[in-house]
């Protein structure tokens, strides 16, 4: 089937015809430059197999649709967000692969052939990706302790007030790890504040670590940290100190040929749901029981008083 007019061949999007069964009637200029296929080599070929990871099932469904309906009909071409492979040159690009937006159109319906445009979506999607990056760099900034990448105490004061309102309409407990690293002012005389903040990196990196996403880790000021556990009972949360305490007791902050062992000391309490008990005051508990860790000698979890 030939297709030698202007508009086919000069058009800037991709064309395909297709019969009701995928195979492929003609394939545009901007395809062949694109693909490095010429429409000889591939016509009466069928789509799918000519390239596997197209959805047939999908793709014969809403060929269909478009000559029944007689209207045009989008296709979705996640989740690779194209229907051709084409590779993108550029060293630049986001993507490997050109973005595409794919419509079905009727074409003749009395053989039952349909129209594919593909629409090259690169450089939209490359702004919003980049839009979206950027959002996110900027709650970061807003969000986050600048040095250890946790979140910070603003934050953990506007989430732990949701997290609160969520526990208890899900009857699940909430407990607060309270720790302080041991002897840091100490660290920060002997070695410098910039080994002081190598120090309050891989503490900070050890929390992460060791919760789950729907907790969340912020840094309160200086060698403080708060540890928030979603559904965590007391002993559950203690076993989760416990872990850190010695994940930190086994790690040493290396500098000049000197080994910096490092140790914190946590207070770890559980929201009292019965008594009507705040964040607030949770906190203050776990505030409380980390300073009798102190008193007892450091490098301790403590969980009452």
């Amino acid at each position: 089937m030939k297709f030698n007019d202007t508009v086919f061949n000069t058009i800037d999007n991709g064309i395909i015809i297709l019969d009701e069964n995928l195979n492929i009637l003609a394939w545009n200029r901007w395809l062949e430059i694109r693909t490095n296929i010429l429409n000889a080599d591939i016509e009466n070929k069928n789509i799918c197999e000519e390239f596997s990871y197209i959805d047939e099932k999908k793709l014969k469904r809403k060929v269909k649709a478009a000559l029944i309906t007689k209207n045009p009909s989008y296709f979705n071409v996640d989740p690779h967000k194209y229907l051709i492979k084409i590779r993108i040159n550029s060293i630049n690009s986001y993507y490997d692969f050109m973005q595409q937006d794919v419509t079905i159109v009727p074409y003749d319906l009395e053989k039952k052939i349909v129209c594919l445009y593909i629409y090259d979506k690169t450089a939209l999607r490359e702004i919003n990706l980049k839009l979206e990056i950027a959002n996110r760099e900027l709650t970061d900034l807003t969000n986050k302790d600048y040095l250890t990448k946790v979140y910070n105490r603003r934050y953990f004061n506007e989430y732990s007030e949701k997290a609160l309102e969520l526990a208890k309409r899900n009857e699940q407990n909430i407990s607060i790890i309270a720790v302080d690293i041991d002897r840091f002012k100490k660290i920060n005389d002997n070695y410098g504040h910039n080994v002081g903040d190598e120090v309050l990196i891989e503490v900070a990196s050890i929390f992460r670590n060791s919760i789950r996403k729907s907790d969340i880790v912020a840094r309160f000021g200086g060698e403080e940290f708060i540890i928030l556990l979603i559904n965590a009972k007391l002993d559950e949360a203690t076993a989760i100190a416990e872990k850190m305490r010695i994940k930190i007791e086994n790690t040493a902050v290396e500098v000049d040929n000197n080994r910096i062992d490092v140790t914190a000391s946590f207070g770890v309490a559980t929201l009292n749901k019965e008594g009507n008990e705040s964040i607030e005051t949770t906190l203050k508990r776990a505030d409380d029981l980390l300073y009798i860790a102190k008193k007892h000698g450091r490098n301790e979890v403590v969980n009452s008083l």
